[in-house]
């Protein structure tokens, strides 16, 4: 109960104090009697246009050999569909697709493929802002980074729904 008194006391002088030198000299003093408080961890706050952070859907990596038989595989399947819009300069479509890719991120996605997801929103909002060369070198980015890598370890890989 007592040093509940000393902290207001303390409070009510730093805040009557009319310079900086009283407030610095309370501040000390209660720092003084206090234990330290744990420093805060900046959290990066998201761009407005951005939508929350998706959560990695549980996803098997391979449906097999034979999965990409015949035709495209499943994500480059998925991935032409997004050309005709943005060739078209339909920046709204080409963003909620891009929203979407990031969705269809590995399950492993933070330690095997750490930026498809920031690099995916990117390119969405480079979208909305209809600048479409932003919107390309977001693409270029991702593929340069990870497109070998996924034809080799999760070319066939059934998408998330």
């Amino acid at each position: 109960m007592m040093k509940r008194l000393l902290i207001v006391l303390l409070l009510a002088v730093a805040c009557d104090q009319k310079d900086d030198a009283g407030a610095d000299a309370a501040a000390a003093a209660l720092s003084a009697i206090l234990p330290p408080l744990p420093s805060p961890t900046p959290t990066p706050s998201p761009s407005p246009s951005l939508s929350p952070s998706p959560s990695p859907t549980p996803i098997p990596h391979d449906a097999g050999p034979g999965a990409c038989d015949g035709g495209d595989c499943p994500l480059q399947a998925w991935m032409k569909q997004i050309w005709p819009h943005m060739k078209e300069n339909d920046y709204e479509r080409t963003a909620e697709l891009l929203e979407r890719c990031a969705k269809l991120a590995p399950l492993n996605a933070k330690t095997a493929y750490p930026n498809w997801v920031s690099i995916s929103l990117d390119g969405a909002n480079a979208a909305r802002a209809a600048d479409m060369e932003a919107v390309k070198a977001a693409c270029r980015g991702c593929h340069e980074q990870y497109k070998d890598k996924y034809r080799a370890e999760l070319r066939s890989r059934p998408l998330p729904p």
